[in-house]
């Protein structure tokens, strides 16, 4: 279901575009300067929320071929990131997991996105930091109610 735009919301997404945009290419430098493609972030991000998965789940994940994760997770493993290990409950099941490398480079990342989002929040006055964080919270709780709409089972699907 597609909501109605209204001149405050197309005020408000013309303001956060614009920021969202600078954000995703400085994020994507700062992935490509420790040798990190968009791909291999998506898999080492899936691996860090969902501990070992299966190469088939990988594919359909990313929307490649079976032979085609193979060879991301073969990258990725030459490098440290990643290992393959076999499913303790069915040994034909390969499955790709974070090594200790993998984590680290996760929680680097991660740490220079929250201490630049901080010096940011840090740059607003008291009033102003309690406005924001208002905002994120009704943001949160509407992307809440977003996500649960678009869940197959949800009544207007």
């Amino acid at each position: 279901m597609t909501l109605a735009t209204t001149p405050l919301s197309r005020d408000i997404l013309d303001e956060i575009a614009p920021l969202l945009s600078r954000q995703r290419g400085a994020w994507a430098a700062r992935c490509h300067a420790r040798g990190v493609s968009i791909t291999h972030l998506q898999v080492l991000t899936l691996l860090d929320e969902e501990g070992p998965v299966s190469m088939s789940r990988l594919a359909e994940t990313l929307d490649v071929s079976l032979p085609s994760v193979s060879g991301i997770i073969g990258r990725m493993a030459e490098r440290g990131l990643v290992e393959r290990v076999a499913d303790a409950a069915d040994r034909r099941v390969v499955l790709a997991r974070l090594t200790s490398a993998g984590s680290g480079l996760i929680s680097e990342l991660e740490r220079i996105r929250l201490d630049r989002l901080n010096a940011v929040v840090r740059r607003l006055d008291e009033s102003q930091q309690a406005n924001l964080l208002q905002a994120v919270r009704d943001l949160r709780v509407a992307f809440a109610a977003e996500s649960a709409s678009d869940h197959p089972n949800h009544p207007e699907h």
